[in-house]
Order: structure tokens, then C-alpha cells, then sequence
């Protein structure tokens, strides 16, 4: 009977011998990344140091523990996987991380070969949030990719699972008189110790930038240039870790910002203890999103304002400067690649209106 190959990078049984008085040798086959079986030995003066010796020789080939086969676990490829990610953005790898372990959780004792379009289908089905199952989903399909590329699956079972389709949602922006009810409303939460009375300020850096609230309530003292008039988005806050040199698009841009703006930020510095690190500091340190979050939540508790989240006041700069410069320019202060990225989640636009008044041009015809 043909006895199957072994997996690449795998090794065969250990086999142990004394050769001589007090030299024992361990010895293995192993199939290298080319396919090639090799014979891998070592010797010591016992028999369990032959074999430890043995075992690390493995550990330290190249390919060991780098190829998958059939019978991997999926935790095991999930774990792979997460291991050669590279140039994300913290909270990106922090989340992927987080969804794999939900996976490897749920399936992670089931082989490759045991993955079926049913098996993954039934998996995702039990998750009832469309957000949450269409990022199980993207995590498993980014895995077996990796393991279908590796030649450990046939094809990759995720694909014929179905796809999660989510209503999108309509792009909320304030209105000018919204952003006014907004200003009085958080100016009108009482500071504490625990609270410095920020929330006017970042509000109004927010709405005069358009940055994200991790850009903007990230932003340093030697990313501000009072004398230009110009903020550099280089970096922003991450929920665990501080402040992280990087930006979403992985490319700083310098900003114009509008008086008002500076007016906030020369207040600011004139202020600001010596040696502040940040424009937005509670007790010498970053400010923290929960903690931002749950103060805005708090000033707007009650109000035709409970909606709003930080993130709107990203859309709501988008939505006014689409609305009276052009999508290009949204788009550009908003850092984003493209201006379909900026019209499809960012711009809230009136299309009927848009249309009818495009299509006034006829009434001549």
C-alpha cells in the first residue's frame, strides 16, 4: 500500500537510538517547502536531550510551521494569517483580530478539509447583527484565500456561502441650525474634574477640518502652525495605545483651517500647560473615545440632537462643502481617495432636488 506524502513543512515519526555508550541520536523525515523529503538527525548523551535537540533543529527550519495542509485546524490558519498581516492601521489589525478569535472560537476545531459551504453558511446564519456577520465573514474569506493560495484548500468554501446585504444607510449631516443647537448644548455641560470642558473646542476643530475624531482630538502642538493657519494631520488616537504616528490613508495632509478654528487653537496654546504634547489633554494625557464619546452623549441626552456621534460632524463639513464648492473639494478635505468614497458615506445630498433643478434647463426647449 502507497503511503501518502507528508504535508509540507510537516516531519514524520521521531525515531530513537543509541549509537554508542551515552550518544543517543533522534532522527525524522522531513518535507521541505519543495517537496523534498529530507532526513533530519541529532545526537546527544540521552535520550530525551537527543530528542529535544531533534525538535528544536525542526523548530528552526524555514518552513516549519509555515505550510498548511488539509488537516490544519482553522485555528490554526486564522492564527497564520493574522500573523503575516502588515501596514494596517492598528484598530484595523485590532478588529481583525478580534473577529478571528469570534471565528476560531465558533470553528476553529474543524480541519481545512472539513470547511463546507453549508458548515460556514450555517455558522454565519447564527449570527443575527449584518454588520457583525459580514465581518465574520470577510474574515474567514481573507484566511482561506491565504490557505487556498497555499494549496492546503481546493477552492475556498466561503464563497459559495451567501453574501450579507445590509440596507445602506442615508448619509445624515447636520443642518447650519442643528450645528448651532449643537454648540449650545455641549457648552452647556458643566466641566468637572474629571472633565475639562472640551467638547465646545473639539467641536469646533471637528466641523472646521473634517478630520476624523481620532485626527482631531489626536492633533499635537507641532502639527499646529498658528502662523499659516494650518493643522497636519500625521497621526491619530487609538482606542487602546495612545497616539499612533499613522493616519487611516496612511498619508498625512496639511489643512487650511477657518478662523474660527484658529481662534480655538491660539486659545488653546496660550493656555496649555508647558510641555503639552497634545491640543486636546485631560490631566496631562490624550483623551480617551469612550470618555469623549459618553461626555457627548451626556450634553446631548434628551435633545432632537440625540443622533448625532462624532462622526457626523465629519459628514456634516463633508455635506457643506459639496453643497457649495463641489464633491472635489469635499472629497480632498476629507482626505479620501476617491469622491465616489465621499458621495456613497459622507455627502448627504437631496438627489430629487439635484435632478429638478438640472433638469430646469428644459423648460426653454
Amino acid at each position: 500500500m502507497v503511503r501518502d506524502p507528508l504535508p509540507i513543512g510537516t516531519h514524520g515519526v521521531i525515531n530513537l537510538a543509541r549509537i554508542r555508550p551515552k550518544v543517543w541520536r533522534a532522527r525524522t523525515n522531513y518535507r521541505d517547502a519543495r517537496g523534498v523529503r529530507r532526513n533530519i538527525t541529532a545526537q546527544a548523551p540521552t535520550k530525551a536531550a537527543a530528542e529535544h535537540k531533534l525538535k528544536t533543529k525542526l523548530a528552526a527550519l524555514p518552513a516549519a510551521g509555515a505550510a498548511l495542509s488539509g488537516s490544519t485546524t482553522l485555528k490554526t490558519a486564522l492564527d497564520r494569517w493574522l500573523d503575516g498581516l502588515d501596514g494596517l492601521a492598528t484598530n484595523t489589525t485590532r478588529n481583525y483580530s478580534l473577529w478571528a478569535g469570534q471565528a476560531s472560537t465558533a470553528l476553529g476545531s474543524l480541519q481545512l478539509r472539513e470547511l463546507t459551504a453549508g458548515t460556514l453558511d450555517a455558522y454565519l446564519t447564527t449570527i443575527k447583527a449584518p454588520t457583525a456577520r459580514y465581518n465574520q465573514r470577510l474574515v474567514l474569506k481573507m484566511a482561506l484565500d491565504e490557505a487556498t493560495r497555499l494549496g492546503a484548500l481546493p477552492h475556498n468554501p466561503i464563497l459559495a456561502t451567501r453574501t450579507v446585504k445590509g440596507k445602506k444607510k442615508e448619509v445624515r449631516a447636520l443642518t447650519l441650525e442643528q450645528v448651532g443647537e449643537l454648540r449650545r448644548l455641549v457648552a452647556a455641560l458643566p466641566a468637572t474634574r474629571a472633565y475639562s470642558g472640551y467638547l465646545p473646542d473639539l467641536v469646533d476643530v471637528l466641523l472646521g477640518t473634517g478630520c476624523r475624531w481620532g485626527e482631531g482630538a489626536g492633533l499635537r502642538w507641532q502639527d499646529v502652525d498658528l502662523g499659516a493657519g494650518t493643522v497636519t494631520v500625521a497621526g491619530t488616537l487609538i482606542q487602546k495605545g495612545g497616539w499612533q504616528a499613522d493616519t487611516k490613508t496612511h498619508e498625512p495632509r496639511t489643512l487650511q483651517v477657518p478662523s474660527f478654528v484658529l481662534d480655538v487653537l491660539r486659545r488653546r496654546h496660550s493656555e496649555a500647560c508647558d510641555g503639552a504634547v497634545h491640543v486636546f489633554e485631560q490631566g496631562g494625557a490624550p483623551l480617551a473615545y469612550n470618555s469623549a464619546r459618553n461626555y457627548l452623549q451626556r450634553a446631548l441626552a434628551g435633545s432632537e440632537l440625540e443622533w448625532v456621534t462624532w462622526h457626523v460632524l465629519r459628514k456634516t463639513t463633508a455635506t457643506f462643502l459639496d453643497e457649495r464648492l463641489g464633491l472635489a473639494e469635499a472629497s480632498a478635505q476629507l482626505g479620501h481617495a476617491s469622491e465616489a468614497q465621499t458621495l456613497s458615506a459622507y455627502v448627504a445630498r437631496d438627489r430629487q432636488a439635484v435632478f429638478a433643478d438640472v433638469l430646469e434647463g428644459l423648460a426653454g426647449a
